[in-house]
């Protein structure tokens, strides 16, 4: 009898506990439904309710991937932080957190999470790290670091071959562009009027500013050779003109040269945070 009672409880408690797991996958199951079909407010509503997702690595992994796709990558970060080294989410959590934290700008900060690793995981996806961490310091344009990473590319992984090659690319981009400087494109433009506009690769702003800087010159001599002097009101007008437009001439050319470098980065830093997104979405999505 008291067999039977003990074999009746063990069952009650089995049917309990497979109850109970089968409810938690199900409820996982559904917010990764929601997650991949984009309703990712419901989805946080569903994990901000109580015993929806009892593990809290889980809850904080998944809670980070949603606000990862909802674009809040300082939050996804912090979420994503929280998952333990010993959850089985641990590597992808740590790889989607340096990818937002590289969005949101925290490059450096990213650059040391690749310490939290164990060995035998950073041995595991080493040429995926490499290529991330090269990435990453392309960002910081630290390019003898960049370099010495590049040598470890085997481009023999259908996975990363493309984004590693095009590093390259963009590494070379990234120092041409480097290269020019606003000061020099205002020299240019003190000596020809437009020079540094060319110089920024802007040549129909600067033939035109080299055209009317030059005329306005030209009518200031002019009116100098008609009347024989320097205070009469043409002189004066035309060389106020001339003075304007010629100094216009000089900051233009400084801050068109300033303003390519600023907009020329922003689209290889994006194309460079592609480079980096698409081979963790591959490895660990």
């Amino acid at each position: 009898m008291k067999l039977l009672v003990y074999f009746s409880a063990i069952q009650f408690a089995f049917f309990n506990a497979t109850s109970m797991i089968a409810q938690i996958n199900q409820n996982y199951v559904f917010i990764n439904y929601l997650l991949q079909n984009e309703k990712n407010r419901e989805a946080l509503f569903l994990l901000n309710q109580p015993n929806e997702i009892k593990n809290t690595d889980t809850l904080n992994f998944l809670k980070g991937y949603n606000y990862y796709l909802m674009k809040k990558v300082d939050t996804a970060a912090v979420m994503l932080s929280k998952v333990s080294a010993i959850s089985n989410l641990f590597s992808k959590a740590k790889s989607f957190e340096i990818l937002n934290l590289l969005y949101a700008k925290k490059h450096s900060i990213a650059l040391g999470k690749f310490d939290d690793f164990c060995m035998d995981t950073a041995f595991m996806y080493r040429h995926v790290f490499n290529t991330m961490k090269a990435g990453n310091y392309l960002l910081l344009r630290k390019y003898e670091k960049f370099d010495s990473l590049c040598n470890t590319f085997r481009y023999d992984d259908f996975r990363l071959t493309n984004e590693q090659m095009r590093l390259k690319e963009l590494s070379i981009r990234a120092r041409k562009n480097y290269s020019k400087s606003p000061i020099k494109a205002a020299l240019l433009s003190s000596v020809v009027p437009g020079l540094g506009k060319f110089y920024a690769g802007k040549k129909g702003a600067a033939i035109a500013s080299f055209a009317t800087t030059t005329a306005l010159g030209l009518m200031v001599v002019e009116s100098y050779y008609r009347t024989k002097n320097i205070k009469s009101p043409q002189v004066i007008t035309f060389g106020t003109l001339f003075t304007f437009f010629y100094a216009g001439n000089i900051l233009g050319s400084y801050f068109s040269v300033q303003q390519q470098i600023k907009s020329s980065n922003g689209k290889i830093n994006n194309e460079i945070l592609a480079s980096i997104h698409v081979p963790i979405i591959r490895f660990f999505k």
